[in-house]
């Protein structure tokens, strides 16, 4: 089956991380040794955010629950370039007709 392209954009303010995974020695002298740890060792972590109507937010969330949290996409972050991620925990919050879908994006790599 073929990767699907999550193409919906999050409200403005959205606030990503990067990170790199390390492994570090101590030697008794004071010195540190650190690595990088594996092939890919820098991760993005996205928490994102979609305000609409049910109508707006429906084609959003079917998308995500039809990805599960295991099932990677494609999705290009802002300033950034296109890759694999996997979603998080799905929270909606009502605020009268209008909802709020959070949802946190992670970088996912090929096996």
């Amino acid at each position: 089956m073929a990767l699907e392209t999550f193409t919906w954009s999050p409200r403005l303010g959205a606030t990503g991380t990067e990170d790199e995974r390390t492994r570090e020695t101590a030697f008794a002298d004071g010195y540190t040794q650190v690595v990088g740890e594996g092939i890919n060792s820098t991760t993005h972590s996205w928490p994102l955010a979609f305000t609409g109507s049910p109508e707006y937010l429906q084609p959003i969330r079917d998308f995500l629950r039809r990805h599960g949290k295991a099932k990677a996409f494609l999705w290009t972050p802002p300033l950034g370039e296109l890759g694999l991620y996997r979603r998080g925990e799905i929270t909606l919050t009502g605020h009268g007709r209008v909802f709020t879908l959070a949802v946190t994006f992670a970088t996912a790599y090929h096996p």
